[in-house]
């Protein structure tokens, strides 16, 4: 299923060593990255307005966390590890997108 998205925020499916997910991003891809993390029941969709509503020289990055929206439907949580797969997953998406540091937004 493809999920529609508000005109200004692109999709795109990135995977990194630890899961494939959708990402939406919106605003300067040269300006300084601003991640914003969903909460439960929720996925990166619940931030498109606040991305497209960040001042200029800010870039937003919005993925779909483990278990939610279009991430890899057999990757589940280990509960075991507590958030340690979810903050896991941001670092690799990180790594991925190539962010050294970042401000984050959450939920």
């Amino acid at each position: 299923m493809t999920v529609p998205i508000l005109d200004g925020v692109t999709a795109k499916t990135i995977k990194s060593d630890r899961i494939s997910t959708r990402v939406l991003f919106a605003g300067d891809e040269s300006g300084i990255p601003v991640i914003f993390v969903h909460g439960n029941v929720s996925s990166a969709t619940f931030w498109e307005q606040a991305m497209l509503d960040l001042p200029d020289g800010y870039y937003g990055i919005a993925p779909d966390q483990r278990g939610y929206g279009e991430a890899d439907a057999d990757k589940h949580i280990d509960a075991t590890r507590g958030l340690a797969d979810l903050s896991d997953d941001l670092i690799a998406l990180m790594d991925t997108l190539e962010i050294e540091k970042s401000h984050f937004a959450a939920h």
